[in-house]
């Protein structure tokens, strides 16, 4: 669902009258032992591959920045994902689907967003990060041919539509849902 669906949906369940339905339907997750099981299954390698999606890339790097800074996260992260990538069975030596330049855009956004919302909960900031970004949030800064590319892929590269610095200076701060 994207964020106009989920305006519309919420915006419907408003004048329903089931302000707890609305709730329920936009918090993904309801407690810190959720995320910190979430965590757990991305470090152990336990979660299914249809499970991870990109709402657990965005948790899963949130908890990362709350305890290791952006440098240190971003080198978990990295780790992380291309362990995943072997358990799910992936020959990295024969395809590549991690790429550098969007782990990295996701890292600096979560990063971004986590400082401007320090004083919400975990659960919150989770629950916010995953509602506001969806996935196809990085072509508003990079263009597909760009963001798609082999280089892009294999290394970071800056934005070419929008430079980086928008990103924490504007986009977090808008509270605008469609």
């Amino acid at each position: 669902m994207n964020q106009r669906q989920r305006f519309n949906v919420s915006r419907r369940l408003l004048r329903s009258g089931h302000p707890q339905r609305m709730d329920e339907m936009l918090r993904k997750y309801k407690t810190d032992v959720e995320i910190y099981e979430l965590l757990r299954s991305f470090e152990e390698v336990t979660i299914s591959r249809d499970a991870w999606k990109h709402a657990e890339h965005l948790v899963v790097a949130l908890c990362y920045l709350e305890t290791n800074g952006l440098d240190g996260a971003t080198l978990k992260m990295r780790t992380g994902i291309l362990n995943l990538l072997k358990a799910f069975g992936v020959d990295l030596t024969k395809e590549m689907p991690y790429h550098e330049t969007i782990t990295v855009f996701w890292m600096r956004t979560a990063y971004a967003y986590s400082l401007m919302n320090k004083e919400q909960s975990l659960v919150e900031k989770a629950n916010g990060l995953c509602q506001l970004f969806d996935k196809d949030h990085p072509l508003k800064f990079y263009s597909r041919d760009l963001l798609f590319s082999d280089r892009a892929r294999s290394e970071f590269v800056e934005p070419d539509l929008i430079p980086f610095d928008h990103i924490q200076s504007t986009d977090l701060t808008s509270t605008e849902t469609v």
